[in-house]
């Protein structure tokens, strides 16, 4: 892995760079396994569950969820040199949160 100095990704440095782009204009369609889109669901519901009246302006969506996953690690320092499959790419990620 590269340093910390070097291994910026530059896709998004920071939450300004998020905010500006809130508003989803592109549909995308992700196949997921079961085990993943029943997890969406109980974070999902559990969200909402948790939102007191004045909280509950903007309904929360599998979508959102997955947005807000891909805003929060498109910041992170990811080493994306010789990603050879999607276990590397996760153990990548995995290790980068464990720091």
């Amino acid at each position: 892995m590269k340093t910390d100095t070097e291994k910026s990704s530059g896709l998004i440095s920071k939450i300004s760079d998020i905010q500006n782009h809130c508003s989803p204009s592109v549909r995308l369609t992700v196949p997921v396994r079961p085990d993943q889109e029943e997890l969406l669901t109980r974070i999902v519901r559990t969200i909402t569950q948790r939102r007191d009246r004045q909280h509950r302006s903007q309904r929360i969506t599998k979508a959102t969820i997955i947005r807000a996953y891909i805003d929060a690690l498109s910041t992170l320092p990811l080493d994306m040199e010789n990603i050879t499959d999607e276990k590397i790419l996760l153990r990548r990620v995995l290790d980068l949160l464990e720091d």
